[in-house]
């Protein structure tokens, strides 16, 4: 009878146990204590409980990956905006640096988790164009924008070339950051504030959802230079969270009105329905890859007491796991 190796031209290699599925996608391999053949089989993406922030807090300033994340200041459950300042490794969340000014409803954030921006929001009323910088370290003021910005705008792309957009009802402004100076970019073709994000660089981001000033279901795509209206979320919302490319495989996260679980996936064309969260949320954090096949979501407001949440919530896409190989 032929062999295995014969037909494809390599053998299966044997082992004594499972390997880590994700790091053997679609292989093959014999399991030679239960005498099983197994194969990494890839499935729909799913959320996963992570660790929690050590300061829980709504309306925060947020960027990095899903195993390097920085989350900065917003609003605490004393009634209070926090200076706190926190980094996530992928399984635990550690205190660093405060940053120099406690704001909440951010104008908009972006960058890595050694190199980030934090733009806008407001102490109280009214609200300001400061900006800060992190470098892994600490924080440092940095210009002001052209425009002041709240109300839970949106932003994406790296500390040298990044944008914040959105940010009040009517607010259709674009600010683009070069990591010395703020100046104006394109106009969104419907002012918005509470948007969720769809972008990790620049050009190539989504502004989806918002309050102008009834929640929409309104998405526009950004090129660099001019946001196009694409098509709709299918959940109209507000306060909802993402990341990942415009030209395929954003995600958006939660929001509201009331604490909604939905995720939605956007294939460069259209939005479809994905895993749902495990505990619906508004006003959240969150971090991605380039191709938002890890996303991570952490803070935010929940349904029930306390209504602060420290809870984190990873996104995986596609998911391994090993399935035993039926041999007739």
């Amino acid at each position: 009878m032929a062999t295995y190796k014969g037909i494809q031209g390599y053998s299966v290699q044997k082992l004594s146990e499972d390997p880590t599925a994700a790091d053997v996608g679609g292989q093959l391999w014999y399991n030679s204590a239960s005498g099983k053949f197994k194969i990494s089989v890839a499935g729909a993406g799913a959320w996963a409980s992570g660790g929690n922030l050590n300061l829980a807090r709504t309306t925060v300033f947020s960027f990095g990956i899903q195993t390097a994340a920085i989350a900065a200041s917003g609003y605490g459950p004393e009634s209070t905006n926090v200076l706190n300042t926190e980094s996530y490794n992928g399984s635990a969340w550690t205190e660093v640096n405060d940053v120099n000014n406690a704001y909440r409803e951010v104008g908009g954030s972006f960058g890595t988790s050694t190199a980030g921006v934090k733009a806008g929001g407001r102490p109280g009323a009214p609200p300001l164009g400061q900006s800060e910088t992190w470098d892994g370290t600490c924080w440092t003021t940095a210009a002001d924008m052209t425009q002041t910005k709240t109300d839970s705008g949106s932003g994406c792309g790296v500390e040298t070339a990044g944008i914040v957009f959105g940010g009040a009802s009517s607010d259709t402004n674009t600010q683009e950051f070069d990591g010395t100076s703020w100046a104006n970019g394109g106009v969104l073709n419907t002012g918005r504030g509470a948007v969720g994000r769809g972008g990790v660089t620049v050009p190539a981001t989504l502004c989806s959802g918002g309050t102008p000033p009834t929640t929409t279901a309104l998405c526009e795509s950004y090129n660099g230079t001019a946001w196009t209206e694409v098509n709709n979320i299918t959940t109209g919302r507000h306060a909802a969270t993402g990341g990942g490319p415009a030209a395929s495989g954003a995600i958006l996260i939660g929001g509201t009105p009331g604490y909604m679980t939905n995720t939605e996936k956007w294939d460069g064309t259209s939005w479809t329905a994905a895993a749902a969260l495990a505990t619906g949320r508004y006003g959240a954090g969150s971090g991605s890859n380039s191709s938002a096949t890890a996303n991570i979501t952490f803070g935010g407001y929940k349904t029930g007491s306390p209504t602060f949440m420290d809870e984190t919530e990873e996104w995986n896409d596609p998911v391994y796991t090993a399935k035993t190989v039926t041999v007739s």
